[in-house]
């Protein structure tokens, strides 16, 4: 099987043709896939038809599924698969329909963070529900001489939640976790400027989101520091915008870029629903 990649007119990201992952790929057409993700930052494959069965083995090419803390929100049976919906069901959303509705970076709250993540679309609203991805190799690269050098050895305090939004009830904050989960959060270190660890290319990594602090700095200078690179790293010319379709197979490389869902409304019809399967993979 040849794995056909066409990248984008954007500044990341490629279509992926000619691949029906209903059935297990080959070794060889695996690695492809990875070494196009790693090369593009977000491949789609569009026109996949999968149960949550083989949505875990598809998740499991690129690396080891790991279940999200919110998990209330996963799938039955499927403890991997977090539900990602504005479906009400008995009063409640049945997934996280607006806590990622910011920029951030996908478990970099973690010690180990997420290598890839992995989402499938089963149902599509009319209008809304895109996903943004910004590209964290381009916006370093453009960084100037003096900033790269600044930044090139601090390291920065991650814990789960969105430092612009603490409100656990806003639209934009991260999505609330259950005081026992609360006791799960650890604080951990990531270096701003991460190579890649696949390739070694440095990127800016999660100043977005998850990034509350820079070590030996103060508060307030770490946070207008964070606030730059952040507003530097999501300008237009660094950014691809997804609108998904039912059948949309989407992967993005976590260690290159930033993402953030679009704000929504819970649906009020079959026609607003949106329903997307989603499992992060860590090395």
């Amino acid at each position: 099987m040849t794995v056909q990649v066409q990248a984008f007119e954007a500044p990341l990201g490629a279509e992926v043709a000619g691949v029906d992952l209903s059935a297990p790929l080959p070794k060889e057409s695996v690695d492809e896939l990875r070494e196009a993700l790693f090369k593009h930052g977000v491949l789609v494959l569009r026109g996949q038809s999968l149960t949550p069965e083989q949505f875990d083995r598809v998740a499991g090419y690129f690396g080891r599924p790991q279940p999200h803390i919110v998990s209330q929100l996963r799938m039955s049976g499927f403890p991997s698969i977090l539900l990602l919906s504005n479906i009400v069901e008995n009063g409640e959303p049945i997934g996280i329909y607006d806590g990622a509705a910011y920029w951030h970076t996908d478990m970099s709250y973690e010690a180990e963070p997420a290598l890839a993540t992995v989402v499938y679309s089963v149902k599509a609203p009319q209008t809304g529900g895109e996903t943004l991805f910004a590209n964290m190799f381009r916006a370093y690269d453009a960084l100037s001489e003096g900033m790269r050098q600044r930044i090139s050895d601090l390291n920065v305090l991650h814990h789960y939640g969105n430092r612009d939004d603490a409100g656990e009830a806003s639209a934009t904050a991260a999505q609330p976790l259950t005081d026992q989960q609360k006791e799960q959060v650890k604080n951990v270190y990531h270096p701003i400027v991460r190579p890649h660890p696949v390739t070694g290319r440095p990127a800016l990594y999660a100043v977005a989101g998850s990034s509350f602090g820079i070590v030996d700095m103060p508060d307030d200078e770490a946070l207008e520091l964070l606030n730059e690179l952040k507003a530097h790293a999501t300008q237009p010319q660094f950014v691809y915008q997804h609108r998904y379709e039912v059948g949309d197979l989407v992967v993005w490389d976590n260690s290159s870029t930033l993402h953030s869902a679009t704000p929504g409304q819970p649906a009020s019809c079959p026609a607003e629903e949106r329903l997307l399967y989603r499992i992060s993979c860590k090395m």
